[in-house]
């Protein structure tokens, strides 16, 4: 993968906002995955539209919503003429990833990301944390300490320089973050998400995940998807599969993703999703990239009026 040109961004789970779907539900964007969440028990339909913060909150939930939402402006986007070099989620939008670059049908995937929600949301109870203003050796060093005296608790993400989450138990994350605090970090953040996520506490429920993402059939992705859990660019189905599997209870190497994309040719970053998380951490890895958010019909609509081909200027 070489040249440059736009890769296409995926917000995770934490990202969901009211009125996130309003949109999109209104002009008819993948009815046909709403109509699957329907089926297996999530009014997705109505929680994207006018769900709560709390009703969007839980993992069966927002994975869903916000695996639609990149969808559906992924297909605004490529079917108005953008061409992506490539593609990178953060954890659940990683599947968002591996749909817009042809390897997974979006039905299939969104019967994955219903089971993978479920699954999760299973899982022994945990909770996760953003800390700020410490570095990823620090973290992983009191981690360390901490899981030694019997708590589960890992770096669960390598968000950004000086942004790094640990994932554990609820007594896990208050004792990291009080000897973060002391080692001199910034602040603790809890994140707003229903689990200890990408952890050993996960482990079951990835276990029992891999059994039905290995009875879905993956074609060769259009372009490169980059791995969460490595970093590594892929562009085999296999190596796609492969990255899906080992991500749930592995790391998201973020910081890895965004270089890894950049040396292959990535000069600028199309984030599909609510919020603009994946931006601002972008803008601290790699500060001579720019990052363009797409949120709407409309937002993806003014961006490929002013992108042309591919050389993309700030919109929104």
């Amino acid at each position: 993968m070489t040249g440059a040109g736009p890769a296409l961004l995926f917000p995770g789970q934490g990202s969901q906002a009211p009125g996130m779907g309003r949109a999109l539900v209104a002009s008819g964007c993948q009815s046909a995955l709403l109509q699957l969440a329907e089926e297996s028990g999530v009014p997705l339909r109505r929680l994207l539209v006018t769900g709560t913060a709390e009703e969007l909150r839980p993992t069966e939930v927002a994975q869903p919503a916000l695996f639609y939402t990149g969808i559906a402006l992924a297909e605004i986007l490529i079917e108005g003429g953008l061409r992506p070099l490539a593609a990178a989620g953060h954890s659940l939008g990683e599947y968002c990833a591996v749909v817009a670059a042809g390897s997974l049908s979006g039905e299939a995937a969104m019967g994955l990301v219903l089971e993978r929600g479920r699954l999760m949301a299973s899982a022994p109870a945990g909770t996760m944390a953003a800390i700020l203003g410490l570095d990823l050796t620090a973290l992983e060093e009191l981690c360390r300490q901490v899981a030694a005296a019997g708590e589960c608790c890992v770096v669960a993400n390598d968000n950004a320089p000086g942004q790094v989450v640990i994932s554990a138990t609820g007594s896990g994350v208050e004792q990291v973050g009080q000897l973060a605090k002391e080692a001199g970090a910034r602040r603790v953040v809890p994140l707003n998400v229903g689990g200890a996520f990408h952890s050993p506490l996960m482990g079951a429920a990835a276990e029992a995940f891999a059994k039905q993402l290995d009875q879905i059939a993956f074609e060769e992705p259009k372009f490169p998807i980059a791995a969460g859990v490595t970093g590594a660019i892929s562009t085999t189905a296999t190596a796609v599969r492969t990255g899906l599997r080992d991500q749930l209870a592995g790391p998201v190497r973020w910081v890895s993703v965004i270089k890894a994309l950049a040396a292959a040719g990535a000069e600028s970053f199309v984030e599909c999703g609510p919020g603009g998380v994946l931006g601002g951490l972008n803008r601290r890895i790699v500060p001579t990239s720019s990052t363009f958010s797409v949120d709407s019909p409309d937002t993806c609509t003014k961006f490929l009026a002013e992108d042309g081909r591919g050389s993309l200027r700030e919109v929104g």
